[in-house]
């Protein structure tokens, strides 16, 4: 961990604390897919099959109402045109019953085609394509106008007088323009009085530009610290620097393809595990086909003792991935 860190320490003895807000990518088209209608897996087309040929296919089906067939985008296309032909027809016969009025949802497919035998077709879990935040409505948002207020001087919550780091992250949710936010308890590891304090605030955040039916969703967290305490920081590295890190690389067998998923590229790394679901944001612009490898690295656990992590929660760095093929596990 020594060559992904960055450590110091600071000399003062003094109570200190830092806020910070950050919109989100909405993910709640996860909760959605349970009642996600499936058609039956596509057959190996005999066509193709003739010529001994596999293929590769990713689609991206956005759901804009409850009874229509999804509209249809190929996103990622290696194989014959019949292969191509009958993943297409496979992907419009996909429903999603059970989708809210005025909500778009987005759902990645794979189908994968193997000349062996009588031919196999392979299709993965479908996948929801979180919405990226909308900037108009992180540029409206208006804060209270009264200070925060936070009374004593411990940290830790119960008996945990001696922590030196503690956090608490909320995530709120906006669907109305003139209404206080949802506001849901990620984690906390600060004193009760200080959680409840801090949640409390919440109440008089607004979204005043936020239309009928639509939602904002943010990210607020709040660091406290002693300022004698050691501070970290972590330094941008490669993948695979970065994977020798990780506690649980090897927890479920991965196959991934890079070279499809337009590498190489960036992507920018915010810790949360063991807490939270890490937070993984493409630099640049963003390309479905990397869903499936963003979604296990927002999984993944450094090794990070928990004075470390309380001070990186929700700290970044940026990872530079490359072309090739990563199998684990």
């Amino acid at each position: 961990m020594r060559n992904l860190l960055i450590a110091w320490a600071l000399g003062a003895c003094a109570l200190g604390a830092h806020a910070q807000g950050t919109a989100v990518a909405d993910s709640s088209g996860e909760d959605l897919l349970t009642c996600l209608v499936r058609p039956e897996p596509p057959k190996y087309p005999a066509d193709s099959l003739a010529w001994r040929q596999d293929g590769l296919f990713r689609v991206e089906l956005t759901f804009q109402d409850a009874e229509s067939v999804p509209k249809v985008k190929l996103v990622h296309s290696q194989g014959t045109r019949e292969q191509r032909e009958t993943v297409m027809a496979y992907a419009q016969q996909f429903l999603l019953p059970c989708r809210p009025a005025g909500r778009t949802v987005s759902v990645l497919q794979e189908v994968a085609f193997t000349a062996v035998d009588a031919g196999q077709a392979r299709t993965t879990q479908p996948m929801n394509l979180p919405r990226p935040p909308d900037e108009r409505h992180a540029a409206c948002l208006t804060l209270p106008t009264k200070q925060l207020r936070l009374s004593g001087g411990e940290i830790g919550r119960g008996t945990r007088s001696d922590a030196a780091n503690g956090n608490i992250v909320l995530e709120l949710t906006f669907t109305a323009p003139d209404k206080p936010p949802e506001v849901k308890v990620l984690y906390s590891s600060i004193h009760l009085s200080h959680r409840a304090a801090y949640v409390g605030y919440m109440e008089d955040y607004r979204v005043p530009c936020l239309a009928p039916g639509e939602r904002f969703v943010m990210e607020q967290q709040l660091h406290m610290m002693n300022a004698e305490s050691p501070r970290f920081a972590f330094k941008d590295v490669g993948l695979m620097p970065f994977l020798r890190m990780v506690r649980n690389a090897q927890a479920k067998p991965v196959d991934f393809d890079l070279d499809t998923m337009a590498c190489p590229f960036r992507v920018k790394f915010e810790l949360g595990r063991p807490a939270l679901r890490n937070r993984v944001t493409e630099v640049g612009a963003p390309n479905p086909n990397r869903r499936s490898f963003i979604a296990w690295m927002e999984d993944l656990e450094l090794s990070l003792k928990r004075e470390q992590f309380e001070h990186l929660l929700r700290s970044s760095m940026f990872i530079d991935v490359p072309c090739g093929t990563i199998k684990l596990g």
